[in-house]
């Protein structure tokens, strides 16, 4: 079997830093090849621009001639979409938050390429339960299309817990700093407790990033950074603090259970924690209730290695079970297999 994993167009795979979906398909690239399954990777960067892959998009069709294989897998709109006009059938892998969220002219064109894309694809992979109950009644009532939930992988190698360096006192937050993660939130809920809150991420809003700063008392951010800096600070901090609203599955969650760390989030990561054993969600979404849930749980938990330690101790063993690459590989080979350019 051959797998032809077609990129984005705006970043490169994998990304130097922050690039949720590039990361993801490097990594389940290297995934695939571990497997001993033929892969190939069909991307090009401009400018990094997130416009960049509608032109990236238009020239595809004559790229696929060029990389053969058995399944074409997109995980972008634009990319599906154009797939679909060319007649290429095509597996997608749908990251978008526009399925929960779409508030703006943005969010709402973003709901129409993504139905667009699913409507169109030969299969269609849903992140999470929550995802394909959103996707399965825009499928048309006569499709035979599979959908079928696959979480993200995560390499258990890499991300691994380093136990001798936490102190229980840092709490590490991971992604964009931008006001839809609502680091603010974890910032006043960590305010006053004893813990530190560090944000790693690209900060392209600095009038934002200052009020996230002025929210806490102990919050630094380190800006985007190096994959080998985020693993080294996975491995070394104490909880993870994800306050997003809108989550259609956070690799860092995943990431953060790999590497033993607990997590205490919103309701959108419900999802991938278990309260009381992997960390703690909030059960309103509102700010004050999501401050108020972080404030209480984390407050209990500073300087508390021993207990951080069991939640932690109980998250790597989720991560094992539920999200190590390889299973995750073999579920996508399960799924390829029952396509008809590939079971024939």
């Amino acid at each position: 079997m051959r797998v032809v994993l077609v990129g984005t167009g705006v970043l490169p795979i994998p990304p130097p830093g922050y690039g949720g979906v590039e990361r993801t398909i490097a990594e389940y690239a290297e995934a695939l090849r571990r497997a001993g399954i033929g892969v190939r990777l069909v991307h090009e960067v401009r400018h990094g621009r997130p416009r960049d892959e509608y032109w990236f998009a238009l020239h595809l069709p004559k790229r696929l001639e060029l990389a053969p294989g058995d399944v074409v897998h997109a995980s972008t709109p634009v990319v599906a979409n154009r797939l679909r006009g060319a007649g290429v059938p095509y597996v997608y892998t749908t990251h978008s938050r526009h399925w929960f969220q779409r508030d703006d002219w943005h969010g709402r064109w973003g709901l129409f390429l993504e139905r667009r894309a699913v409507r169109g694809a030969a299969a269609v992979v849903a992140l999470t339960p929550a995802l394909r109950d959103r996707i399965a009644p825009v499928l048309p009532s006569s499709s035979l299309a599979p959908l079928e939930v696959i979480p993200i992988g995560v390499d258990l190698e890499k991300f691994r817990p380093s136990w001798e360096h936490r102190l229980g006192n840092v709490a590490l937050g991971v992604g964009v700093v931008a006001p839809f993660k609502r680091w603010e939130l974890a910032a006043a809920a960590l305010k006053g407790t004893g813990w530190r809150l560090v944000l790693a991420g690209p900060t392209p809003d600095p009038a934002y990033a200052e009020s996230v700063r002025r929210a806490g008392d102990r919050v630094e951010l380190l800006g985007e950074v190096s994959d080998e800096e985020l693993v080294r600070r996975f491995s070394s901090a104490d909880l993870l603090v994800h306050p997003s609203a809108v989550e259609i599955m956070a690799g860092v969650v995943v990431q953060s259970m790999a590497s033993g760390v607990p997590v205490l989030g919103a309701p959108a990561v419900r999802g991938l924690v278990v309260d009381g054993v992997t960390g703690w969600t909030s059960l309103r979404d509102d700010p004050p209730s999501v401050v108020a849930a972080l404030r209480e749980r984390a407050s209990a938990l500073v300087g508390d290695v021993g207990a951080l330690r069991r939640l932690g101790e109980n998250a790597r063993h989720v991560a094992e079970q539920k999200y190590a690459w390889p299973a995750i590989v073999e579920a996508h080979r399960r799924l390829y297999e029952r396509l008809p350019s590939v079971s024939r």
